[in-house]
């Protein structure tokens, strides 16, 4: 991690955790649930049990979940996904800023999850703090093994490449745009954020054999060809008569 990024996120980590449940339409019982902030542990209020209280007091059919986080206790983000997951309701899961670290861990329990262009996912080992002689290291680090392989289930599922590509990305504490999440299944949809043409380089049209900067951008390459984009459920607009063909493409954007 880069001393800018480990700053942001000291800096995140200090900040008051919001956690909100409210009703977005009481009569199709449609509810929207934020986690902003750092979860769980000792210091921070987005704990699961706070969750697991608002979940049992809804019979929400669909839950949006609103997530801005910089990750934090990694039993606390299993928990909470596992409650989304088991909850009834279907769970839409929107990426409003980052989901890094245990944040990530709960967008794995969206039946669908929405990533905005401008936002991020970072996926890695656990970490901790620790204090002692070499006994206790040596066993926190087979502790630290096993909440790994814990970790590693919950993106399993959705992860479209290899245990081995999975392990990586996590040993090299990856951060993801949204279009790099979708292409290895771990989003669905790049939301909107603003409509900007892309602008090809005609040298981008090279074969496998092109250079990549790490082992990242190699998978991205790998299974962008074989992502499949979901459509954002919105109509497009009505064709105009005097519509040509290059109008047209712009419609997708």
């Amino acid at each position: 991690m880069s001393e800018e990024m480990k700053k942001q996120v000291i800096s995140m980590m200090g900040k008051k955790t919001d956690i909100r449940f409210a009703a977005r339409n009481e009569e199709s019982k449609e509810y929207d649930l934020f986690i902003y902030g750092p979860i769980g542990g000792f210091f921070f209020g987005t704990n699961a049990e706070s969750v697991r209280r608002k979940l049992a007091e809804t019979e929400a059919k669909k839950i949006n979940v609103h997530i801005n986080s910089p990750g934090g206790s990694a039993f606390d983000g299993v928990a909470i996904s596992n409650l989304l997951k088991k909850h009834k309701a279907e769970v839409i899961i929107h990426v409003d800023g980052w989901a890094a670290s245990a944040a990530s861990v709960i967008a794995m329990a969206g039946d669908k999850i929405i990533m905005p262009e401008n936002t991020m996912m970072m996926i890695h080992r656990a970490s901790t703090i620790d204090f002692g002689n070499a006994a206790v290291f040596e066993k926190t680090a087979s502790d630290l093994r096993k909440i790994d392989q814990s970790l590693a289930a919950s993106y399993k599922k959705r992860f479209v490449g290899t245990q081995e590509e999975l392990d990586q990305l996590l040993d090299d504490e990856t951060f993801l745009t949204a279009e790099e999440a979708v292409a290895f299944g771990l989003a669905d949809i790049v939301g909107e954020e603003i409509e900007i043409q892309d602008l090809e380089d005609p040298e981008d049209d090279q074969e496998d054999e092109e250079e990549y900067e790490n082992f990242k951008d190699r998978l991205v390459a790998k299974y962008a060809a074989q992502a499949t984009p979901k459509p954002n459920n919105q109509e497009p607009p009505e064709e105009e008569p005097t519509q040509n063909n290059v109008s047209k493409l712009f419609l997708n954007l």
